[in-house]
């Protein structure tokens, strides 16, 4: 009996340790929370390009604040964190700190916005991808005090399968009649414009004008086909294919282009 009592007392003091020793261990991941201050952080970007200087970031862009949970116990890791949410071009928020002060550092998300493009330019907006690769932190954020920081969204750009274009309006020419000289290319002419990535289609319409929308800067090839009518005795017509080159320029102009597709060649 009595060493039954010893074995009992014995496994009683072991829990009573366990349990102290868990009770240090949760004590030493303690965080002392209570202390605070009041972070401020401007949010720029390059909104509008016919506007001097840097706009605010769209309102509802999300930024994501921590601070190294170091900082309040040695002995922890990770962060503390919260995401604050941008109005008007401000975030504003309650952090907590310490005596001795801690780093606050910003995670500004990406977002999508249509870029407004400078005058003059081919497109009136451009869809950009917004990106901050140095936003920074304020360091030895102290109890009561308000401190502000700037982030700048540093990094826009333009999506992959973005293609800018140019409007371009044409006069067309071809030799369809060697009776005549001079010719417009004949009206409801499928004209075929193309490279090596890039193809569409432009119909004539009156005196040999048409116009297409190319990608600027670029080669093309424009090339249709017609009847055309021969000088032999008696006239006879027989089918031809007329080719022609056009480079297209960095801007639209309302300038028609003149294009000449010459004498074609026999196709049939």
């Amino acid at each position: 009996m009595k060493n039954l009592k010893t074995a009992c007392l014995f496994m009683v003091a072991c829990i009573l340790f366990l349990a102290s020793c868990e009770e240090i261990e949760k004590s030493d991941l303690t965080l002392d929370l209570t202390k605070e201050a009041t972070v401020k952080a401007f949010i720029y970007a390059e909104l509008d390009r016919t506007s001097q200087g840097l706009e605010f970031a769209p309102t509802g862009t999300e930024v994501i604040v921590s601070i190294p949970n170091s900082a309040f116990n040695p002995s922890a890791s990770g962060n503390w964190t919260t995401v604050a949410t941008v109005t008007d071009g401000i975030i504003e928020l309650t952090v907590p700190v310490t005596n001795s002060g801690v780093t606050v550092s910003f995670t500004p998300a990406e977002f999508v916005y249509d870029q407004v493009q400078p005058y003059g330019s081919n497109s009136s907006t451009i869809q950009k991808l917004y990106k901050s690769t140095n936003p920074g932190s304020l360091t030895t954020v102290k109890p009561g005090q308000e401190r502000t920081h700037e982030i700048t969204y540093n990094s826009y750009s333009t999506f992959e399968n973005f293609t800018e274009t140019v409007n371009v309006k044409f006069e067309g020419y071809a030799d369809v009649d060697e009776t005549a000289s001079n010719e417009f290319i004949p009206a409801s002419t499928v004209i075929h414009i193309y490279n090596n990535d890039f193809y569409t289609t432009a119909t004539v319409g009156a005196a040999g004008q048409f116009e297409v929308n190319l990608p600027k800067s670029e080669s093309v090839t424009l090339r249709f086909e017609a009847t055309k009518t021969l000088n032999t005795t008696p006239v006879t017509t027989k089918n031809y294919r007329y080719t022609s080159n056009y480079f297209s320029s960095s801007t639209t102009s309302p300038v028609r282009q003149t294009i000449n597709f010459g004498t074609g060649t026999l196709w049939e």
